[in-house]
């Protein structure tokens, strides 16, 4: 086999991230094949648009590791026509969760686009998972927080304070120590504001639960 073609390259890159068709488990009739495992088996057929509908469905659902793939299914071009925009856009909400291999991939994708692109990307995420939180998902809270986060490129205090306070009090503890640590930053007209906002944010969404 030669190895210089981009797709080949490409191919062995997610072939080192599957398992081997030889040591997939053998299903029995009637048993449900996991999502994972039918992206990975189309990948290793070749079927990249079915891979990228798998991945697709599946980060759609919120999964951190079908995100990054999507990711990379955009940011390649396979399966999909290639668009770093949208690379970039799966690449935050996966990284937001946690995933390190979305982390590590969002600064060459960045490299790629303008500033404002950027931006835009965050703003399509933001605006996504504010939906989500006013729909009742209260780890969206604790992402929202996050990505006002410096560690993101786009620090602001205020703002992650506030989605941090609203994520605390919903019940996600794991936000508590973003929360404390952000006082510090905070002006006492800030808290104010913030404070004031957070509680009609609270009493329309998570009235009927507090």
């Amino acid at each position: 086999m030669q190895f210089g073609s981009k797709v080949t390259k490409i191919i062995l890159f997610f072939l080192s991230t599957v398992t081997a068709v030889s040591s997939f488990p053998v299903v029995a009739s009637g048993q449900e094949i996991s999502p994972k495992s039918t992206m990975n088996q189309s990948i290793l057929t070749g079927n990249f648009k079915e891979a990228y509908q798998t991945a697709e469905k599946e980060a759609e659902n919120g999964d951190r590791e079908a995100q990054f793939n999507l990711a990379l299914f955009y940011y390649h071009g396979i399966g999909v026509p290639q668009n770093f925009e949208y690379a970039l856009r799966w690449a935050n909400l996966s990284a937001l969760q946690g995933f390190k291999k979305a982390s590590s991939a969002r600064p060459p994708i960045m490299e790629k686009l303008q500033p404002d692109t950027v931006q835009a990307a965050m703003t399509w995420v933001r605006q996504r998972l504010t939906k989500a939180a006013e729909d009742g998902d209260n780890i969206a809270l604790v992402m929202l927080s996050n990505s006002f986060a410096t560690e993101f490129g786009f620090g602001d205090p205020k703002e992650s304070y506030y989605w941090a306070s609203l994520a605390v009090a919903s019940g996600r503890t794991e936000a508590k120590r973003r929360r404390d640590a952000l006082v510090k930053d905070l002006k006492a007209a800030d808290f104010k504001e913030v404070q004031d906002r957070s509680v009609e944010w609270f009493a329309k969404f998570r009235k009927s639960s507090s």
